[in-house]
């Protein structure tokens, strides 16, 4: 079964493509220098509109997350159990993803190093996660 596509569009279609690229964009906003993330057409911060895409590290950490059993969606049957959690980037904002292959039994992750990675989320669409560092 097909997992829920995204809805890419001019705002976003970016970070989708990075994606697909393996890299991960975030923007950024030259008024008051900081990274922003979820896309966004003016800055959260400083109301600026002068918003652009940068490549982020793709490094981060772990600040909270789950062990899914039951999954939202038929899609994501196969995968679960599986870790979905909170990513603090190095640049500043928060992303959620999977943690394919992390332990999904009696362990914190929380602080553990994590890095971007790309997996197929459904034709042509890549879609960031992250790896144990």
């Amino acid at each position: 079964m097909l997992k829920p596509q995204p809805r890419v569009n001019a705002l976003n279609q970016p970070f989708w493509q990075g994606c697909n690229e393996g890299r991960l964009m975030i923007q950024y906003c030259g008024a008051c220098r900081r990274h922003v993330f979820y896309p966004r057409v003016c800055c959260p911060f400083c109301r600026e509109d002068g918003l652009r895409w940068v490549a982020a590290s793709g490094r981060g950490k772990v600040i909270s997350h789950t062990t899914v059993r039951r999954t939202h969606h038929d899609g994501f049957n196969p995968e679960a159990p599986y870790v979905f959690a909170a990513i603090e980037l190095e640049e500043g904002p928060c992303l959620y993803g999977q943690l394919p292959g992390a332990p999904t039994e009696g362990v914190s992750l929380i602080g553990q190093t994590v890095l971007a990675a790309f997996v197929e989320h459904g034709p042509g669409q890549k879609i960031a996660a992250f790896r144990l560092a």
